[in-house]
């Protein structure tokens, strides 16, 4: 009976040998991959302040341009008066030789047309000034608007009266409609 005993008790032992190596063997599993997701997290916040960096001195590098580009505002005068010379060529009338030659060339060339920065930043500037101004404009309106008494509609009149205590006869004597109307208006509304 003893040998009975040991003996299970030995199969007991192997057993429970085996479940810790496949608890150990998972435990190692899950692990390595903490370590890979810890791994994968590090490179993506490396890529991120990376990308934010890039973008960073983009933007610093825009902004210098610009100011550079504000700081000879002082010569939008020239500017603009050789864009007006530009125009001027562009309209005047050409030979139709050299028109031929132009449509040419024109068609072999890039379609984009490219504008100097300095042009596009002045004319940017002017088109954020003119939305100020409108939006200074609407908010003037808007006060004007709200100094001037508002018009009530036909059915705003027939409810406010409504809550005075005025009948639909007396209402739609007032208002010069049908009683019936009325009467179906503060149905509705009632």
């Amino acid at each position: 009976m003893a040998t009975i005993l040991i003996t299970i008790l030995f199969f007991l032992q192997l057993l429970s040998f085996y479940f810790l190596i496949i608890l150990n063997t998972k435990l190692a599993k899950f692990k390595d991959l903490e370590k890979k997701q810890e791994r994968l997290m590090r490179e993506m916040d490396d890529t991120i302040s990376v990308y934010l960096a890039d973008m960073k001195d983009e933007n610093d590098r825009l902004i210098q341009e610009l100011h550079s580009v504000s700081n000879s505002e002082l010569n939008v005068n020239a500017i603009q008066q050789a864009e007006k010379i530009v125009i001027q060529k562009v309209q005047e009338p050409l030979p139709e030789k050299m028109k031929k030659e132009q449509e040419s060339t024109n068609l072999e060339t890039d379609s984009r047309k490219y504008i100097p920065k300095n042009i596009v930043a002045s004319a940017y500037s002017r088109q954020q000034q003119s939305v100020s101004k409108t939006a200074q404009s609407d908010s003037m309106a808007n006060e004007v608007e709200k100094e001037q008494p508002k018009v009530l509609t036909m059915e705003q009149q027939a409810i406010e009266l409504a809550k005075q205590g005025k009948t639909p006869e007396e209402i739609a004597k007032q208002l010069q409609k049908g009683k019936t109307e009325i009467e179906l208006l503060l149905k509705f509304h009632g």
